[in-house]
């Protein structure tokens, strides 16, 4: 019969798409810079350009003497767009009716010719309008606080149905496996601002950061039946690769969740944070109907697929699409909180078997103390920082020949010091299910940062990653870096690791309070 397009969506484990350029951080060049771009600020607009060569693009401008700019802000000079893109289309998605006067609209060849000729050409031939003589200034146009106010590329322009010739064109940014903590991704300045909570209205007393305030505080959800609707897209979107989106639809379901009482009207749900008028038309149509249009076109994202048996027949699938199949329904079904737990002990009883003084604890939504849990991400260490090494084949072993793990996923990914298993395992006895299970091996000077990474909350690691980004750090899953060093979004300069041997010391360098797991479920 039918199946939903979400359940299918569910059954895949998710992966980083291709195309992130992820660059090693730099030191501070020493030499002199040379001068092309000399005074140029750029703001690229990745529709139809690309990731990865967005970003090629940027490390070329400043390596030149340019600099980047993420959004449309009052020091950007020129924007660059898609060589098919046309003036309407590049000023919608800028979401602005006009550029500001002496701003120059650029094809992407204007931009490669410089890099190529390593000198600033006539804009002439390149421009989408004339600045000087299209352009008026108009003093609604951009101001100061535009940096916090102008969307991310594509969280509200989402008039296309889902499907695999559109998904990819408004927005090419790519999707982490936990979301938006790792650093290569940056945060503009509408990240930071949408990532505050939506505990109070725009009227009412300044808003906190979610990751300094306990998710048990949260208040009641008096917009449920719509924070719902709109999360199935904000997933849909995320198992899509569609980042932008994904992050629209998160960021306006964690205001709505949050909201102090039921919105009635469309006026009301403009005036709430991270919730701009299209989402509100959503919201609306919700509130009258029920049910959002929207939802039913999720199906379009697997063309031609309507059951099971239409993929098993006929889809190509890879090595992990077989296995998600294979496993359809029990990767469906949420674990209770007890399976989790036996799981972490059949890891944590291996891992000792080899050496006592291994450690090994399971995060997610499991230290996050939920009732039920989606898969399980167990972390090993060795509190003397070099014991962990060699441990990771070991460990996987002797949980392949227990019979313990049934399906390799990833079998080996290594990030750093930092190696990664994914697979699929079941617990012996009659009636259980077979569960997604990821095992990380974490260097111990690194235990505390992957703690808090693999832990999650997805939004709560944002605001961790947003709040960072503030006071000249970053924060991954590695380390707490401090005077890091950044041109725009782009950072020439990953700054210096802090240390951190506890979750707690995270917070501190941060200075806010220290939240227990169960209170980062945001």
């Amino acid at each position: 019969g039918e199946m939903s397009a979400y359940a299918i969506m569910k059954a895949f484990p998710k992966v980083k798409r291709a195309g992130a350029c992820e660059g090693k951080d730099a030191p501070p060049p020493k030499r002199k810079i040379p001068s092309a771009f000399q005074g140029v600020t750029v703001h690229i607009l990745p529709a139809g350009i690309g990731n990865a060569k967005c970003q090629i693009f940027q490390r070329q401008i400043v390596q030149n003497g340019g600099q980047i700019e993420s959004s449309l802000c009052p020091t950007v000079t020129h924007v660059v767009v898609d060589d098919h893109m046309d003036c309407d289309r590049a000023l919608r998605l800028l979401k602005v009716d006009r550029l500001p006067s002496g701003v120059y609209l650029l094809k992407c060849t204007w931009l490669s010719t410089c890099i190529s000729e390593k000198r600033l050409l006539d804009t002439a031939d390149y421009s989408l309008l004339n600045p000087d003589k299209d352009m008026e200034t108009t003093k609604d146009g951009v101001k100061e606080d535009m940096l916090n106010s102008i969307p991310l590329p594509a969280t509200q322009d989402m008039k296309q149905p889902i499907s695999d010739e559109t998904k990819s064109d408004e927005s090419t940014e790519t999707v982490d496996t936990k979301d938006d903590f790792k650093d290569e991704y940056g945060v503009s300045q509408s990240d930071l601002k949408a990532l505050i909570s939506g505990l109070h209205s725009k009227d009412e007393t300044p808003r906190k950061w979610v990751c300094a305030q306990s998710s048990q505080s949260k208040v009641d959800n008096h917009n449920k039946h719509i924070a719902d609707k709109l999360e199935v897209l904000a997933k849909a979107y995320t198992h899509q690769g569609d980042r932008w989106r994904a992050l629209g639809y998160s960021k306006a379901v964690n205001a709505l969740k949050s909201y102090h009482k039921p919105i009635m009207s469309y006026e009301e749900a403009c005036k709430i944070q991270a919730i701009g008028k299209k989402m509100a038309d959503k919201v609306m149509e919700i509130m009258k109907s029920g049910h959002l249009r929207k939802i039913d076109h999720l199906g379009e994202a697997v063309p031609g697929f309507r059951t099971l048996e239409d993929i098993r027949t006929k889809a190509n699938l890879n090595h992990n699409q077989i296995i998600g199949l294979k496993h359809y329904d029990d990767f469906l079904d949420r674990m209770p909180r007890e399976e989790a737990a036996a799981f972490e002990k059949t890891v944590k009883e291996a891992a000792k078997f080899l050496d006592p003084g291994l450690l090994a604890m399971a995060c997610g939504s499991y230290r996050r103390g939920k009732d039920t849990c989606g898969d399980v991400d167990v972390l090993i260490s060795h509190p003397d920082g070099k014991s962990h090494r060699g441990v990771f084949s070991k460990v996987l072993q002797s949980l392949h020949q227990s019979g313990f793990l049934m399906d390799d996923l990833v079998s080996h990914k290594e990030s750093g010091e930092q190696k990664k298993y994914m697979g699929v395992c079941r617990l012996p006895g009659p009636g259980r299910l077979h569960r997604r299970l990821d095992i990380i091996v974490v260097p111990y000077g690194e235990f505390a940062c992957s703690l808090m990474y693999f832990t999650g909350s997805a939004h709560f690691n944002r605001s961790m990653r947003a709040l960072a980004k503030t006071k000249r750090m970053s924060l991954s899953e590695h380390s707490l870096n401090s005077n890091v060093l950044r041109q725009g979004s782009l950072k020439v300069y990953g700054g210096t690791p802090l240390p951190t041997l506890t979750e707690k010391d995270v917070f501190t360098h941060l200075g806010i309070p220290f939240r227990e797991p169960q209170e980062r479920d945001w």
